[in-house]
């Protein structure tokens, strides 16, 4: 999560999991593993070695961040850790890719050719950013480097999707309810229209009325 804590670029490491499905309905690649090779403001590029060549034809391809712990089908398992690093990275802010019609994927062409397919990514989890408030006069000039909360509910662990119909509802097991931020980019007071936002990511998660999420310790160093 970049500084306005809202948009999101890659890094280098990220990897990717396409499925193509052929006209028939058959998947020709499930859960095939793309590395990025590149990236820049906006956008990732990922490749991979295919066993063989794929048969012409036109394709649907999906595709999700990151590679899944586990797959079963189009199921697949994430796992969200209940330690972050306030930056929403390493693989916890899980997307998943409207899907797209493309013919089969061939060699990678020079660098600077950005003619392959492209893929619009959804971001499927839930992202709960916080500052502290100008008005706020503990902290004074102190960062805030390690945060723990507890949410009424487990939010992190083992998570699946289909992606194949994102729009289902997501599955938790191992759901963790204490949370520990271990802020890569420690936070101060916000003044003015500059803000330090610390993010979590979490899974989409019901909670009832009444409940409420307890911080229970922020520490500076």
């Amino acid at each position: 999560i970049q500084p306005n804590g809202l948009s999101a670029s890659w890094e280098a490491g990220d990897e990717l999991a396409p499925w193509a499905r052929n006209s028939a309905g058959e998947y020709t690649l499930e859960n095939q593993l793309f590395k990025m090779h590149g990236y820049d403001d906006a956008r990732g590029f990922f490749t991979s070695t295919l066993p063989e060549s794929m048969p012409q034809g036109r394709y649907t391809y999906i595709s999700c961040y990151p590679y899944p712990a586990s797959v079963n089908g189009t199921k697949a398992v994430f796992n969200i850790p209940s330690t972050q690093d306030g930056k929403a990275s390493g693989g916890v802010d899980v997307m998943i890719s409207d899907p797209v019609e493309h013919d089969a994927l061939e060699a990678f062409p020079i660098p600077d050719d950005h003619s392959t397919m492209r893929m619009e990514m959804n971001r499927m989890m839930h992202q709960f950013r916080f500052y502290v408030p100008e008005e706020d006069q503990l902290l004074g000039d102190e960062k805030i480097e390690r945060i723990y909360m507890t949410f009424p509910a487990g939010i992190t662990g083992n998570v699946t999707f289909d992606v194949e119909d994102p729009s289902l509802p997501s599955e938790i097991s191992d759901g963790q309810a204490d949370i520990a931020l271990e802020l890569a980019q420690p936070i101060g007071v916000s003044k003015g229209d500059t803000y330090e936002y610390a993010c979590l990511a979490f899974a989409p998660t019901k909670f009832e009325e009444g409940q409420s999420l307890q911080i229970t310790k922020a520490y500076t160093d």
